[in-house]
């Protein structure tokens, strides 16, 4: 289905962990491409995150994952089943050929990427003793996250290096990690840096002392490689906007446009899950009021983006959260910027109506300024400096503004509550690998294989976006570097 009401999250704790281990397993081992993220009970010093040296962001980061902890691991495993055109038949050379097709994997209208999606929510506790900052334990507690419910139930871990006999304990998270590089498979993230940093001090070892080793053990420990959503939309892409909620819901409304115009789209489809499966929440996906009409006039236009939160739309983050006055709604930025965007292209088509000369002969806009005019609407109602948002979108894409509020009425038999929280780890993962899953259907070409290797995405792979940043961090081995001591002697004990 291209377009969705909820998407299903399998809810993992320490009661049914052992019951869930093996579906987990499986979907990890048969997945195209695993997405994670994580909820974490601190960032340390904001400094260090946008440190001019990339060496010492490292460091800083490493510094708050031996004394934070991670809270809860969102795992979606994205499985690629088939490409088909519009006729419904596989998108392959060989079909192509038989049908006169254009070559390069594309029937009549584009191809469907079609992929079956698991997701889950493990809610974990660190057994040692760990920092909760106290703006971060006030953030979560507003937007919906259970710390009575993490202190029952949270899956037990310790941090650092493995301890003695523990790989005699098959069923663990720091087994669980194991098994997703065991699985050798791309692994999806939406600013990753973080994400990496804290789940190899958490699940795996000990920090490596410097950036160069560590990121020579990632290309060991991930070599099908990494890609990170926030670079590809930023650098490749090139959205308005980069953070999570945005680039998803605006990847929605492109797939559900590619789809009715028979063009390049992902869609995703979910398991059917026993009827007596109690353990799975329905995230709501759908918009909570209706779309803005296309055809508005400008001053109801002004009007309507006067109500909404220019730091929120420009960086998905506002130092006053649910205090402020103004709107968050993604959907609502989303159509005030369809709705600037749609209004330029009626006047740059005027203009080429009224002077039919090639758009560089009569003025017309080239391809960068056309971007930067798509920026505009939303740089305008950005108020907020880049550094100090970006470094605090973190903390937003770990818990939505709009928070995790039980839907009254909306449980079914068999089907689990539905939540209109947004942000959760388990969602989170979900919302970045369908980010992936539309970028591969746009960039990738299909040519009869469903391995991520063959659809031609190098240029994007192994390259972290940076805050502050105009170049990515690639995460390749130095030839001057070595793996570090603590990643030599975990891969000696489990291979």
């Amino acid at each position: 289905m291209t377009m969705f009401e909820t998407v299903p999250v399998v809810d993992v704790h320490k009661e049914n962990f052992k019951e869930i281990w093996p579906s987990l397993l499986l979907s990890i081992k048969t997945s195209t491409f695993i997405a994670m993220d994580t909820e974490l009970s601190g960032l340390g010093n904001r400094k260090s995150l946008v440190a001019k040296s990339i060496e010492d962001r490292y460091k800083g980061i490493a510094t708050s994952a031996k004394s934070r902890s991670i809270l809860s691991i969102g795992i979606s495993c994205y499985k690629l089943v088939e490409v088909t055109n519009s006729l419904n038949k596989e998108c392959t050379d060989s079909s192509e050929e038989a049908q006169g097709l254009p070559q390069g994997g594309v029937g009549p209208g584009g191809c469907r990427w079609k992929f079956l999606v698991q997701t889950y929510n493990i809610t974990t506790l660190c057994e040692e003793d760990y920092v909760v900052e106290p703006a971060s334990l006030k953030f979560l507690v507003e937007h919906g996250f259970d710390f009575n419910r993490q202190y029952a139930k949270g899956v037990p871990y310790c941090r650092g290096n493995d301890k003695v006999d523990s790989k005699t304990d098959t069923m663990s998270l720091r087994q669980l990690f194991m098994e997703i590089l065991g699985a050798a498979c791309p692994i999806i993230f939406h600013n990753a840096l973080m994400d990496l940093v804290f789940l190899y001090e958490n699940l795996y070892a000990s920090t490596p002392p410097n950036m160069a080793a560590f990121l020579a053990d990632l290309t060991e420990m991930f070599p099908a490689g990494i890609y990170d959503t926030k670079y590809i939309t930023d650098f490749k892409h090139k959205m308005p906007a980069s953070y999570l909620e945005y680039v998803f819901r605006k990847c929605l409304r492109t797939n559900k446009e590619s789809s009715l115009g028979c063009k390049e789209h992902a869609w995703v489809e979910f398991p059917t899950y026993p009827a007596g499966f109690s353990h799975i929440t329905r995230c709501n996906c759908v918009r909570p009021g209706a779309a803005i009409p296309s055809h508005i006039n400008k001053d109801t236009q002004d009007r309507l983006k006067a109500t909404v939160c220019g730091s929120y739309a420009g960086h998905g983050w506002c130092s006053r959260g649910n205090s402020c006055a103004k709107s968050h709604d993604v959907d609502l930025i989303l159509d005030i910027d369809f709705l600037a965007q749609s209004k330029k292209s009626r006047k740059r088509k005027r203009r080429r109506d009224n002077n039919p000369k090639t758009d560089n002969e009569s003025g017309g806009l080239t391809e960068p300024e056309e971007e930067q005019e798509m920026e505009t609407t939303i740089a305008d109602m950005s108020i907020v400096a880049k550094e100090e948002s970006e470094v605090c979108e973190k903390d937003s894409l770990k818990s939505s503004e709009n928070g995790a509020v039980i839907l009254p009425g909306a449980v079914g038999v068999g089907k689990g509550p539905v939540v209109s929280g947004k942000h959760r780890a388990g969602f989170d993962a979900f919302m970045t690998g369908y980010i992936m899953a539309s970028y591969v259907s746009e960039y990738g070409t299909y040519k009869g294989s469903l391995k991520m290797e063959d659809v031609g995405l190098e240029e994007i792979q192994n390259l972290v976006y940076l805050t502050g940043k105009d170049i990515a961090l690639s995460v390749v081995k130095s030839g001057f570097a070595k793996t570090s001591k603590d990643h030599r002697e975990k891969l000696s004990k489990y291979c």
